[in-house]
Formats: C-alpha cells, structure tokens, sequence
C-alpha cells in the first residue's frame, strides 16, 4: 500500500467513523485525495509556468478556462478512475496494517498535508507580492 492509497483509507475512516457519511463515504475520500493531489502539483505548476513563461501572472492557457480549474478536474478525474473500484482491498489491506504503523503513516500524511498548506500559502503570498508591484 502505498502513502496516497493510506491517505485514501484514512480519509474513508474518517468519513465513515468520525463524520458517520453513509450516503457518499468513497466519494467525500476521493474528493478528499484530489484536493491533496491538487495542492502538490499547484506549486510545481506555478515554478514551471514562472521559468517557462518569465512572468508571475498566470494566465487562462487551457482554452480560456482558469487554469487551476482544469489541473483540479483532471487530477479528479484520474483520482476516481483509481479508487473507485478500488476500494474494498485498499480498506482489507488498510485493517490488516499493525497499530504502530498505522501510527507512522498517521504522522506523515499530517506532515505531508500540513506542508503542502504552508507551501501553497508561501506560493500564493509571493505571487501576490510581485503581481502587486
């Protein structure tokens, strides 16, 4: 099982032990995993449109459409071809994962989530910063 399947099964728990959803629990989970896909491509999206384009003002590129919009659906997209079936043996193989391990990859997706806000917010200050000037 890899980090983003765990992340996934994670956020099924807490959809359906936390949250108690029963009516959408695997939808709310690959929402849930798009969001976080999303927010780590953005950064990488924003450094490679600066060096490629030399200019810090993303523009509509994809056909006139936001471009963070199209990145969001496709990641979305990809996210529930992969999960959607997938589901039941992620979760098998999530239960059969010892208590301490569990515990290890708990820390990392809160690290990993918590990053990619700082990072996003960083991004979103800079560009503001020098669109402003």
């Amino acid at each position: 099982m890899n980090f983003f399947e765990y992340l996934f099964c994670r956020l099924y728990w807490w959809n359906t032990k936390i949250v108690k959803e029963k009516e959408m629990p695997v939808y709310y989970s690959i929402m849930g995993i798009s969001v976080f896909h999303g927010f780590s491509i953005l950064p990488v999206f924003d450094v490679l449109y600066v060096w490629i384009f030399d200019s810090y003002y993303i523009e509509n590129i994809f056909f006139g459409l936001d471009t963070y919009l199209v990145i969001g659906v496709i990641v979305l997209a990809i996210d529930f071809l992969y999960f959607r079936n997938k589901q039941p043996i992620l979760y098998k193989q999530f239960k059969k994962i010892p208590k301490q391990k569990k515990k290890r990859m708990d820390v990392l997706c809160i690290i990993y989530i918590v990053s990619i806000i700082v990072v996003n917010t960083l991004f979103t200050i800079y560009f503001r910063s020098k669109n402003a000037g």
